[in-house]
């Protein structure tokens, strides 16, 4: 049999193998796809590459490349019949035991991208060969890639690594590992370092330079509860999630358990009570639960306010402004209302008004004068705990009641009035005065 048909053969077996192995991973889910060498790096930020030289690279390891991602799968096995002819070549070298030169590797991590030799790892790959000479250049990242990373990772890798340059934690601490599993939870590990360094610095009447503040609470916050967590086998109560999780749930807890209970549990006592309460319970009802408490409130509420403040610019075109929400979802209907108020000032030109002078014109003439007669009125100190922003919304939400009962002329003031002393069922309200009539 001649060489070319023994190279047409492997690489037929080959393109089979492809196709058996991307049915087999679209009936499992599993990933089937090459790491696309530029999208990975654009994501994950860089500090800089450098050359190794020439070693040898376990095949395995290489799940990526620098062009050609679509023409290969994530075992180089060939996807397209127009790799056929470079394909057969390279094996028909293999089979006449003709010398090639070495690869050329991208090494991100424990893995590595094809930046030239795409064909010559695939058919080293399908001839059973472990190892391939390469020349490497190493990318130096700060986070981990290893074998098992996907796409789906890179995200929180992104974040991961930014997490670590900006606090530059793997220089103070080298052993120090924090994954996390949701997105945008760095963020709040950043905001615990922020208020750790205030504490700090209250405590000794001077600023506390950053890195020593990472430095401290890494050996104070994180490192003690992440010990607790583990000793007390708490990852296994929540598979899939890890350390880093716990670590921001439990905290989150604490803090909870303060504010409900005026209790000043340690880290320990409160990871225990942490296993007591929920170690029995499904995941789905520790969720549920986790909606309900206050603590996820305030973090909801965060959202929700950074939304409305960068949709309605209202820091930006009032500065003097305070636009705060005790309760989830009611900075959407402060939208609602700006909204109607822009459809109205439209009707009333006949003409179009623009996003920012709705919402200017809104602040100045609905929003501020209610928030003036609250202030007047002293109506807060009849709603412990809410804010102005909770009363204009409550009183104009009911002002059309109001009007319907007492008149359609029913000014602000009287509507204030009438809202303090008739709607006692609203959280936070102290006690219900008795009930004015009409005519007073």
């Amino acid at each position: 049999m001649s060489i070319d048909h023994l190279a047409n053969q492997d690489y037929e077996r080959a393109i089979w193998k492809s196709l058996w192995r991307m049915m087999i991973t679209w009936l499992t889910g599993d990933t089937n796809e090459l790491l696309p060498f530029d999208e990975v790096k654009g994501r994950l930020p860089a500090r800089g590459q450098h050359y190794i030289g020439l070693r040898q690279v376990q095949i395995d390891r290489i799940v990526g490349s620098m062009g050609r991602y679509r023409d290969f799968d994530r075992a180089f096995l060939p996807k397209q019949q127009r790799t056929r002819d470079r394909w057969v070549s390279i094996d028909k070298a293999h089979l006449t035991e003709v010398p090639l030169p070495p690869v050329e590797l991208y090494q991100m991590g424990e893995i590595y991208f094809v930046k030239d030799g795409n064909h010559r790892v695939s058919v080293a790959r399908e001839r059973g060969q472990v190892f391939i000479d390469a020349f490497i250049t190493e990318i130096d990242i700060s986070v981990p890639l290893t074998l098992d990373v996907q796409m789906g990772d890179l995200e929180l890798k992104g974040e991961y690594a930014l997490f670590l340059d900006r606090t530059n934690l793997k220089k103070l601490h080298p052993e120090a590992s924090i994954e996390l599993t949701m997105s945008g939870e760095y963020e709040r590990l950043l905001e615990h370092i922020n208020v750790h360094r205030w504490y700090l610095g209250e405590q000794r009447r001077s600023e506390v330079p950053y890195e020593e503040a990472v430095a401290s609470w890494y050996d104070n916050v994180f490192q003690p509860l992440e010990t607790v967590i583990e000793e007390q086998g708490l990852p296994g109560q929540f598979p899939g999630r890890t350390s880093g999780d716990l670590y921001l749930w439990i905290i989150e807890y604490q803090w909870y358990r303060r504010e409900a209970y005026k209790e000043e549990d340690n880290f320990e006592q409160v990871a225990r009570q942490y296993i007591t309460d929920y170690q029995e319970w499904p995941l789905a009802k520790l969720v549920n639960m986790l909606k309900k408490a206050a603590w996820v409130d305030h973090l909801i509420l965060d959202q929700e306010e950074k939304d409305f403040l960068e949709r309605t610019r209202i820091n930006a075109l009032r500065p003097s402004s305070q636009i705060h929400l005790t309760i989830p979802g009611m900075y959407e209907r402060l939208l609602e209302h700006i909204s109607v108020h822009r459809w109205y000032l439209g009707e009333q030109r006949q003409n179009g008004v623009q996003e920012d002078e709705a919402v200017i014109s809104w602040y100045d003439n609905v929003y501020l004068p209610m928030v003036r007669i609250v202030r007047e009125q002293q109506i807060l100190e009849e709603f412990p705990g809410r804010t102005e922003s909770d009363l204009y919304v409550w009183i104009i939400e009911n002002l059309e009641d109001l009007r319907q009962a007492f008149g359609s002329d029913l000014p602000f003031e009287k509507a204030a009035t009438i809202f303090v002393e008739d709607y006692s069922s609203i959280p936070g309200k102290k006690s219900k005065r008795p009930r004015k009539k009409k005519s007073d």
